[in-house]
């Protein structure tokens, strides 16, 4: 059932389980949940699409480096950011949970082979169980009966969900599960103790209007995305300074995101083979992207440099990008059952624009499914970098600024360790030029600053919307915020879900390891009694 709070008034009825939060892990959280038995109520800040008063909550201020995500890469409507992203899902590899010189003395409190069934239950939720993956005999099919090899290097294929929204594909059951409750404008603005400071009791919740809730339940999980769990945390200490995590260290602290960056031009040697091995596929209604990460026995440093790790992908410009772009749009909206936005004659002109790609475009989807693109304007090798950890990277408060309910806003002051990052990135992009030149692929021309690891070549790093830590998972209230089962220090009901409870950030895109996560912890408080 979804109740609209500018509408009407939230039902009555004890819920096992309050999720703050109504984005991709919040939503599957409760349909886990509610799956099993449990009364769960959702408590989604926005509306069922994007409001302009709603997205005005990003505000937030920017001391540190420049972070473009904070503001425009968090979707505030049911669905949360998932409204805005592509569906890309690749998990982490063992060695990002294990300790590594220079990144992270201690490994986190589990595993990769703790985590790895419950990457595959997400997959089987989401309906990527079949879904092509490199050791699949069909993806060699895909390449010529061979899976291509470069040498130090693992070719990997990410995998897009058909319907990434997840408010869309889990909408059956967001209306009509009988024990699943979401509360659209529910903007959390407080979590109120019990007597014994151990436990939550109620979340307060403002209404549009500035008027105020109090919802109890028995356990409560933040899932509002990292800074905004970071932001309602710190903001309850402040209120309460007997909370349990009030003088937790590690409280805002380790904020991470990846760094994408050009790494260099690629000029092709063998085009027809290079387009057959690097060009997206489309098969079964999926797409896979192949991209390139650096084998186990090899880190992008070399033995000196801490093993941060790096991916890449190349990007094939041409003079359709744009039409190609336009006509996608049309395509999604019209399997969606909807209309294209655009105008008759704006629809015509980038059908004319295609020209004569018409053809090859058509011939490589049947024969070969890839996606065309003629890169007629270049090929670039594009890097996602993984960043050093650091506790002075954080979440605070704006003493200063608040929103319109009355909580003062985030401030970030995000930091890198600017010569881990460039080692890294720098010596996988040699090492690619060098693998590729050896298979008789391509020759890579190194960006001249990068090469030389000029610190100015960081001006042109990015962050990718990545945002992770500042509640991370600890062994102890020393070393983190939430224990293995993220479960908040001190309390006995309070928990954490989302890419906040990362220690370190790997190479990869972090949806599908905090999807795999939140699976776990959905399983864990299912198996374990309220306040045990």
């Amino acid at each position: 059932m979804i109740v609209d709070l500018q509408h009407a008034a939230p039902p009555d009825g004890p819920h096992d389980v309050v999720i703050v939060g109504g984005g991709t892990v919040a939503l599957l959280l409760a349909v886990l949940l509610e799956r099993q038995g449990q009364r769960v109520l959702v408590l989604e800040t926005g509306g069922g699409g994007f409001e302009t008063p709603t997205q005005a909550l990003n505000d937030a201020t920017v001391i540190g480096r420049a972070h473009h995500g904070i503001a425009t890469a968090r979707g505030r409507a049911l669905g949360g950011t998932s409204n805005l992203w592509g569906g890309q899902l690749t998990h982490f590899v063992p060695s990002d949970f294990d300790a590594r010189a220079g990144v992270s003395d201690l490994p986190w409190p589990i595993t990769y082979d703790e985590l790895l069934p419950w990457y595959e239950a997400v997959a089987r939720e989401l309906r990527l169980a079949d879904a092509l993956d490199e050791h699949t005999p069909q993806a060699r099919k895909l390449f010529g009966n061979q899976y291509p090899g470069l040498p130090g290097f693992t070719l990997f294929l990410t995998r897009w969900l058909k319907e990434p929204a997840m408010a869309r594909y889990f909408s059956e059951r967001l209306q009509n599960a009988p024990g699943l409750t979401v509360l659209l404008h529910a903007h959390a603005t407080g979590l109120e103790l019990a007597e014994d400071g151990e436990r939550i009791a109620a979340v307060r919740v403002a209404r549009p209007d500035g008027s105020a809730l109090r919802l109890p339940g028995q356990r409560f999980v933040l899932a509002n995305g990292t800074i905004e769990i970071v932001r309602l945390l710190l903001a309850c200490a402040a209120e309460q300074p007997q909370a349990p995590w009030a003088d937790n260290p590690w409280l805002g602290a380790g904020f991470q995101d990846h760094l994408e960056m050009r790494g260099g031009q690629v000029h092709l040697l063998d085009k027809p083979r290079f387009l057959r091995t690097f060009q997206n596929i489309v098969l079964g209604g999926h797409k896979y992207q192949p991209k390139l990460r650096l084998d186990a026995a090899a880190h992008a440093g070399g033995a000196a440099a801490p093993a941060l790790h790096v991916s890449g992908y190349f990007a094939f410009e041409s003079s359709i990008a744009e039409h190609l772009q336009h006509l996608k749009v049309v395509a999604r909206s019209l399997l969606r059952g909807g209309l294209p936005q655009q105008r008759p004659g704006e629809l015509l002109r980038h059908i004319r624009g295609m020209g004569s790609a018409w053809v090859p475009m058509i011939v490589q989807y049947l024969r070969h499914h890839r996606i065309y693109n003629p890169a007629d304007r270049g090929v670039w090798l594009v890097m996602h970098a993984e960043q050093l950890p650091r506790d002075d990277s954080r979440i605070t408060l704006d003493r200063h600024r608040r929103d319109r309910f009355g909580m003062p806003l985030a401030t970030l002051d995000w930091r890198i360790g600017g010569q881990p990052e460039l080692r890294a990135m720098a010596a996988f992009v040699r090492r690619v030029g060098q693998s590729l030149q050896a298979a008789g692929l391509a020759r890579v021309e190194i960006d001249p600053l990068l090469d030389g690891e000029d610190p100015r070549a960081l001006d042109h790093a990015t962050d990718t919307y990545h945002q992770c830590g500042g509640a991370r998972m600890g062994h102890h209230p020393r070393d983190g915020v939430v224990d293995h089962n993220l479960r908040v220090f001190g309390t006995t009901n309070l928990y954490v879900a989302g890419a906040a409870v990362f220690r370190t950030s790997s190479y990869a895109n972090p949806t599908f390891t905090a999807m795999a996560l939140t699976a776990r912890l959905a399983d864990h408080l299912c198996r374990e009694p309220a306040g045990a």
